[in-house]
C-alpha cells in the first residue's frame, strides 16, 4: 500500500493560472485608460474592473454573471487582473446591462492593440500559406443551450437549441480575429458582410501578404463575394476568396 505525505503549502494554488495571461494582455491594451475616463463612477468598483472581470470569466468558459461570486474571495484572480475589487453578481449584471452596447465599439481597437503587438521585438507571425497568401477562415458552429430560457436561443442547423456563433481566424496558426454570438436560427451567410467589413481591413493592416478568404457552402452568396471585392478595393489590397459552391436549385451539371 502506497503511503501519501500530505503537506500544507505556504501559498495558494489556482486551477485558473491562464488568467494571469489574460491580465497581462488587458494591461497591454490599457483597458483602464480606455474605459475609466469615459465611463467614470462616483464610488465603488471601477468600470474597467467590471469589463476585465467579465472578460476573464469568458476566457474560462463562464458566461453567467453568477460565476463571478466564486472569485470574489480569490486573491489570485484579483491580483492577476490588477483589480482593486471584484464586483458582485448584481453589480456585474447591472453595469454590463448599462454599458455593454457602448463598450462593443472598443472591441476592434483592443483587438488591434493585441494583434499588432510584438513578441521579442518582432511582429506576430500569423502563418502564411506556401502559395504566399495569408488565409482568413470563417465558419459558424452550434452551441447547445437546450433547456434554457436565454434570449435568442433557437434551433440550430446541428439539431440542438442554442446559438450559432461565427468565428473568423487569420493565418494558419489559430489567431482569432472575431467571435460573434448569433441567434441559433440565423443562417451562416446572413449579415456576414458586416463581419467582412470589420475583419478584412483589420487583417490587411496586420499582414503584408495578399489575403485569401476561405469558407464553406453556407457562405456561398453573391452579396458576400461582392463585399469581399469591395473591401479589397477599399484597402487597396489583393483579397482572393475560395467559397464552396452551394448549387441550391441550380442544376449540378451547369
Amino acid at each position: 500500500m502506497t503511503e501519501f505525505i500530505i503537506k500544507k503549502l505556504t501559498y495558494d494554488l489556482s486551477s485558473h493560472a491562464g488568467v494571469a495571461f489574460v491580465g497581462k494582455y488587458l494591461k497591454r491594451a490599457n483597458v483602464n485608460a480606455l474605459i475609466d475616463p469615459k465611463f467614470p463612477v462616483r464610488s465603488g468598483v471601477a468600470n474597467s474592473e467590471i469589463l476585465k472581470s467579465y472578460l476573464a470569466l469568458l476566457c474560462m468558459g463562464k458566461s453567467d454573471f453568477d460565476a463571478i461570486e466564486s472569485f470574489r474571495s480569490n486573491a489570485f484572480f484579483k491580483r492577476a487582473l490588477g483589480l482593486g475589487a471584484v464586483p458582485s453578481r448584481p453589480t456585474l449584471r447591472q453595469r454590463m446591462d448599462t454599458h455593454a452596447a457602448s463598450w462593443f465599439d472598443l472591441v476592434p481597437r483592443m483587438n488591434m492593440l493585441l494583434r499588432g503587438s510584438t513578441i521579442n521585438g518582432k511582429a506576430i507571425d500569423f502563418g502564411a500559406l506556401d502559395c504566399g497568401y495569408t488565409p482568413i477562415d470563417l465558419d459558424t458552429f452550434a452551441m447547445d443551450n437546450g433547456g434554457t430560457k436565454k434570449e435568442l436561443v433557437g434551433r440550430t442547423y446541428a439539431g440542438v437549441d442554442g446559438y450559432c456563433p461565427c468565428a473568423v481566424y487569420l493565418g494558419s496558426l489559430g489567431y482569432c480575429l472575431e467571435l460573434t454570438l448569433r441567434p441559433g436560427v440565423q443562417h451562416s451567410a446572413c449579415e456576414s458582410e458586416y463581419n467582412f467589413e470589420r475583419n478584412l481591413p483589420m487583417a490587411a493592416s496586420l499582414v503584408a501578404s495578399p489575403l485569401l478568404v476561405r469558407a464553406d457552402s453556407g457562405f456561398c452568396s453573391l452579396k458576400l463575394m461582392q463585399t469581399i471585392t469591395a473591401q479589397a478595393n477599399l484597402v487597396s489590397r489583393e483579397i482572393a476568396f475560395i467559397i464552396k459552391w452551394n448549387p441550391r436549385t441550380s442544376p449540378v451539371e451547369v
